[in-house]
């Protein structure tokens, strides 16, 4: 993971040169670190110190309003947990240079191999949300921190069925650096 952030800041700070002399579009891609927790949870699932990647697409329709892609992937030992999310961007400054500040619904899905019943299958978690998220863009780069609270269900059934007490609050945060083509 130290690696992964070291990349990242290097590729945060050697992109501004590039993004100089350009003019640009609103589309943007980048890569996150990813921090999940479903707490109560059973064992096998996300915890406060569960870390992982992101790869995001977005696009901004206007400085109001966007879409978003995010791909993820926890990388923890003896997890095995990936998926997707989409969310709605509603906010400020989503499509100019300078302070960015948006929230929206999410839908995500996603797999997780659970042990619950003997086997390592992968259980499909998918739901609705609720996110939010910070930022800053300097001039074609962007680094945003942002969050995602899930609907519970899926995770206080898998809760359930794995013999866990208390509602699963589900919290996904990532850490992105974007760049706007």
């Amino acid at each position: 993971m130290r690696t992964f952030i070291t990349a990242l800041l290097f590729a945060g700070l050697s992109l501004p040169a590039l993004a100089a002399e350009q003019e640009y579009t609103n589309f943007r891609v980048g890569l996150g670190a990813l921090r999940y927790d479903i707490h109560p949870g059973a064992e096998y699932m996300p915890d406060g110190q569960s870390t992982g990647v992101t790869l995001m697409a977005e696009f901004p329709q206007d400085n109001y309003h966007g879409s978003r892609f995010i791909l993820y992937k926890l990388n923890g030992e003896g997890e095995d947990v990936w998926g997707f999310e989409t969310q709605m961007l509603l906010g400020y400054g989503l499509a100019q240079p300078g302070f960015r500040i948006h929230t929206g619904p999410a839908w995500h899905r996603e797999f997780i191999t659970t042990d619950d019943d003997g086997s390592s299958d992968p259980e499909l978690f998918n739901g609705w949300g609720w996110q939010a998220g910070i930022g800053w863009q300097f001039a074609a780069i962007t680094l945003e921190l942002a969050a995602t609270y899930r609907d519970p269900q899926d995770y206080r059934n898998e809760n359930r069925r794995a013999g866990v007490r208390g509602k699963p609050d589900p919290l996904l945060t990532n850490l992105f650096v974007s760049y706007r083509f």
